[in-house]
């Protein structure tokens, strides 16, 4: 039953659209010979003509007879299904000439096919009516424009009625004309020229920009062109070109908008008459008290006298007590100065809509002392704020310029974070953090957000970790970096939850809750947005420790390394690894230790020197990373005249992409890079213990070996594996020996030759842990022996290792020369040539193995 509703709803919709695409075809194609006959005109050729003209009608047949035989596809879907069988479908009144230019697509389909087929031209409104255009030519070679700003007045009335065929990146014809004279003599003598034009236009739904890069011969220009809305006209969605609005003076339109308070504060503060008749850009709060915006935004002729004596005069006093409270914590308002300062701090000259405004732009105020710093935010619909607070309305045009409402009185921007922390007792704490490059960040121009805690957020820590760090010690510039955002973010935006990375590369949480309390990690914001010329700043009521500002020793409890961390207790170097810089720490996790036998642990509990230098060669300074390590290299340990060994190892051939397998001193590295305020962490699976002997000094203090010792004597070979050098050796002990038959054996401890030929099957000139044994369906991970012959080294399913056809019983017995890997046979050369056959392969998915024994398969 399901199959067929599919089935009948498939034909419901793609045979319409099969109908629709093959007739919009056959109109395309009669509208292109049509148009092209046209251009050609009369310099088209009769007999042409009397080609082309049958083939045109009988197209135009085809596509005729396709519609009418098939017509019921061409209605809506809604139609069929209420059972009309000649439904009629009333014209559109809001579409205008609906039968020119219908899209022949257009036939009710659903949406899909709608927007895959509809490819009718959108017109292009920076080509309407009251259309400003601005110009600028940028020389990169002198580095100069041609053009100033023309934000800082009204554009220029360049202005386009109608229908007009601007290009969309438009260059002045005489400034191309001038590049070709001025290089003619340049490019006469050159035998090649080279010309490079680049164009690219972005339309903002209120401003339409293009810009064309121009390379020629030396010459490298830049032409920028901008459509936007002439002053005084403004543009709705989909709206071809923009309309004019109705201009009334700066006092009524204010007014009108909610801003009575503002106006009764610019008549107090005196404002200088000639600031109010030249052009402005406005920022005015908006009345916390005033009438709803649908009751006074449209009433322009509402006048002063509408409110109350005791309302207007609640308002200013009001304002007035913001405005000047503002200018420093905890101040009364003591003259008009300052009230004055703070409404020329409001003021702009020139005209700024949003479509000029830049993120982390700074505008100059009638207040030159002050500036206004905007920040624009997709949260996810675009948030424009002025020293963080949120225009609420904007562009709103007055005789005097334009207006952009406020939620609330800005702060001026006057002092630097610095000066703002210097100029408050409660920060002193937070001030004792800071280091000299600190101060300098605070104090030059910039775009920070600063979470500065107050004294009582610093009483709240540990007291031992508030000790160390307001002596400089527990990574303090860690801290510092861990409160600081290098992009302003004001309160207003944070709805719900938001994350910033701060200086340090952490991760911020900021966060509101359904009261309207912010946080950030957890810590409550008390007081927001203190605006600052370099920024904002934001007091919390707790210090932010973030995870890498921890010492080693505290990183180590965090996580869950708690084995080490009673090793270093025992030892006596907590504050020596705590007081490190720069530091790398090869961390074994808790399995690791707890599997060393506990006679050995004892021992180092007894014997905290030796345990102390255990420890040591886990360390590593200057600490290193995982990227600037390579495969094979030694790396000094903290343990004097001691190094380890860095391997990598693919996971995949033939995938250069696919992450490595990395390991140190044969112990697989499990987590890279913990950051501690004093260097870093890499988890690892076993613990290093320092080789003390060499490769054949190992094999003669081990009884189990004294057959493979006195081969090696009886074949100089000892002298190889004694030197210093890189060597993996596959050791097989006596009663691998015993195994072999007694004639071969007795062959090889009495002809040294045949012995080298064997025991040279063993060693491998290189350093190959067990976790570089790798097995996969591509390669046999082959390894060359040192008399040049090939071993495959195999790491199977169930997680056994082999070494051609022997197993692996004890993996990574390191020595100073390499390491040592114990085997249950004797490993013989072979006969034969190929070395993908040669030794056991085992093949397969889990449930199944494919098995190459000697070149022979089996399963």
């Amino acid at each position: 039953m399901k199959s067929a509703c599919l089935v009948v709803i498939a034909v419901i919709y793609l045979v319409p659209a099969s109908v629709a695409i093959w007739t919009g075809l056959f109109d395309r194609l009669s509208q292109r010979v049509d148009t092209l006959a046209e251009r050609l005109g009369a310099d088209i050729d009769s007999s042409l003509k009397q080609t082309l003209n049958p083939v045109v009608e009988q197209l135009s047949n085809k596509a005729h007879n396709v519609r009418e035989s098939l017509g019921i596809w061409n209605r809506p879907f809604s139609p069929l299904s209420s059972g009309h069988p000649n439904p009629v479908i009333p014209p559109n009144p809001n579409l205008a000439n609906q039968n020119e230019g219908t899209n022949p697509f257009d036939l009710g389909l659903s949406p899909l096919f709608q927007s895959f087929f509809d490819n009718t031209p959108q017109r292009e409104w920076w080509k309407g009516p009251n259309i400003c255009i601005e110009r600028e030519e940028i020389d990169e070679a002198k580095k100069s424009n041609s053009t100033s700003p023309a934000s800082t007045q009204r554009p220029a009335p360049i202005q386009t009625e109608g229908d007009v065929t601007l290009d969309e990146d438009e260059l002045p014809v005489e400034d191309i004309s001038k590049i070709g004279e001025a290089d003619l003599g340049t490019r006469q003598s050159r035998q090649f020229s080279a010309h490079v034009r680049m164009s690219s236009c972005n339309d903002e739904g209120l401003s339409y920009s293009c810009e064309t890069k121009i390379r020629s011969n030396g010459i490298r220009k830049i032409y920028k062109t901008r459509y936007n809305c002439c002053y005084g006209t403004v543009r709705e969605a989909g709206e071809f070109g923009c309309h004019a609005v109705e201009l009334r003076s700066l006092q009524e339109t204010v007014f009108a908008l909610g801003g009575r308070s503002f106006l009764s504060l610019m008549a107090e503060a005196e404002v200088d008459p000639k600031f109010l008749n030249q052009n402005h850009t406005y920022f005015v709060p908006v009345d916390r008290s005033s009438p709803a915006a649908s009751d006074v935004a449209n009433d322009v002729n509402t006048q002063n006298e509408g409110l109350t004596t005791d309302v207007k005069q609640d308002e200013s006093i009001r304002l007035r007590r913001q405005a000047t409270t503002i200018m420093r914590m905890d101040a009364e308002p003591r003259d008009m100065t300052e009230v004055r300062t703070v409404v020329r701090g409001h003021m702009v000259p020139g005209i700024y809509l949003t479509s000029n405004f830049r993120d982390e732009q700074l505008l100059e105020t009638e207040n030159s002392e002050a500036k206004i710093r905007i920040n624009m935010y997709n949260a996810p619909a675009r948030i424009y704020t002025a020293n963080c607070v949120r225009l609420v309305s904007t562009n709103n045009y007055a005789h005097q310029g334009v207006i952009h409402m406020l939620d609330g009185v800005m702060k001026p921007a006057t002092k630097t974070i610095a000066q703002l922390l210097e100029s408050e007792p409660h920060f002193s704490s937070f001030r004792k953090l800071l280091r000299e490059q600190d101060v300098a960040m605070f104090s030059q121009s910039g775009q920070l957000t600063v979470f500065a805690p107050t004294d009582d957020a610093f009483a709240k820590l540990n007291p031992e970790l508030r000790g160390r760090l307001l002596k400089g010690e527990g990574c303090v510039h860690s801290v510092v970096e861990h409160h600081v955002l290098p992009n302003v973010i004001c309160s207003t935006v944070i709805q719900g939850r938001a994350r910033s990375t701060s200086l340090l590369g952490s991760s911020l949480l900021l966060e509101r809750d359904l009261e309207g309390k912010l946080y950030v990690n957890g810590k409550q914001v008390i007081t927001r947005d203190v605006v600052a010329s370099n920024g904002v700043l934001h007091v919390i009521d707790g210090v932010l420790i973030p995870e890498n500002a921890r010492s080693f020793s505290q990183l180590l409890s965090s996580h869950n390394l708690t084995e080490l961390a009673r090793l270093v207790e025992a030892a006596g170097m907590v504050p020596m690894l705590d007081s490190l810089t720069n530091a790398t720490l090869f961390a074994p996790n808790n399995y690791a230790i707890r599997s060393i036998p506990d006679e050995v642990k004892q021992s180092w509990m007894t014997n905290p020197e030796k345990l102390k230098q255990v420890l040591m060669y886990h360390l590593v300074q200057p600490g290193v990373r995982q990227a600037g390590l390579a495969n094979n290299q030694m790396v000094e340990t903290g343990l004097k005249g001691q190094s380890v060994r860095m391997n990598f190892y693919q996971s995949m051939p033939f995938f250069n992409a696919a992450p490595l397998r990395a390991s140190v001193q044969c112990g697989s590295v499990l987590r890279w890079e913990q950051d501690a305020c004093n260097g870093n962490v890499h988890i690892i699976d076993r613990v290093m213990i320092p080789p003390e002997n060499s490769i054949t000094q190992w094999l003669a203090n081990n009884r189990s070996f004294s057959i493979m010792t006195t081969l090696l004597k009886d074949t100089k070979l000892n002298e190889i594996l004694s030197a210093e050098g890189t060597y993996t050796v596959l050791a097989p002990p006596d009663v691998a020996f015993y195994q072999m038959p007694e004639e071969v054996l007795s062959e090889i401890t009495k002809d040294p030759r045949k012995a080298a030929t064997i025991l040279k099957q063993h060693i491998l000139p290189e350093h190959v842990c067990c976790s570089g044994f790798r097995g996969d369906w591509f390669t046999s991970n082959r390894r060359r022996t040192i008399d040049g012959s090939w071993i495959s080294l195999q790491r199977h399913l169930d997680g056994s290792l082999t070494a051609g056809d022997s197993h692996i019983l004890s993996c990574d017995q390191l020595a100073l020369n390499g390491v040592i890997h114990v085997v249950d046979q004797v490993i013989m050369p072979k006969a034969n040539a190929l070395p993908f056959l040669s030794g056991t392969r085992r093949l397969g998915l889990p449930g199944m193995e494919l098995i190459l024994n000697h070149g022979k398969q089996r399963i």
